[in-house]
């Protein structure tokens, strides 16, 4: 039987023994249990009008705003597996997660940001290095043995960055694009 549009299902979980009671109830009212039901829920509504106000101010957002979620059969593993890989709380992730589909400007999470941070002060000491060369260079020293201990010391330091930069983009492709929906 096909409901129509005009009507839609409340659903509720209930103790078995609530659920034999309750039909036990609508029976002996002559009534179905959804019938029954249905009264209750016309009774409730007509007898607790809802105030417009006191609707918006519960519609509204407020600061600490907690949500419950049922997720489907495997997906709080894979969201527990794929805030592990991120070094994260796996309910710290879903809120990351629901934030940046909300949100134009997501946030980067805190780890990932603090190994930027870090990139940035690298790419720093490697801009100073490379200016020490650079004005060696140009004051005609190019010669001086010491100028090559310092662009030697300037490696690790790219490499170093270049491995954190590495590590922030293969946690955001595994994360948040992976095609098989796996995290790794």
């Amino acid at each position: 039987m096909v409901e129509s549009p005009l009507r839609q299902q409340i659903a509720l979980w209930a103790r078995p023994e609530q659920k034999a009671q309750f039909a036990a109830l609508a029976a002996s009212r002559g009534l179905s249990q959804s019938k029954l039901l249905g009264l209750l829920v016309d009774a409730v509504l007509a007898r607790n009008p809802i105030e417009v106000e006191a609707k918006e101010a519960r519609g509204r957002a407020g600061q600490g705003d907690h949500v419950s979620l049922r997720l489907r059969p495997g997906d709080g593993r894979l969201l527990r597996q794929r805030a592990r890989a991120r070094g994260m709380k796996y309910t710290t992730y879903a809120a990351v997660l629901i934030r940046a589909h909300l949100r134009a400007d997501p946030p980067m999470p805190l780890d990932e940001l603090a190994k930027l941070e870090r990139s940035v002060a690298e790419v720093g000491a490697v801009a100073e290095s490379l200016g020490q060369i650079a004005r060696a260079m140009t004051k005609g020293h190019a010669g001086d043995p010491g100028w090559g201990r310092e662009l030697s010391s300037v490696v690790p330091a790219i490499e170093r960055l270049w491995r954190q930069m590495r590590e922030v983009v293969k946690a955001n492709v595994l994360s948040w694009e992976a095609a098989d929906g796996e995290a790794s």
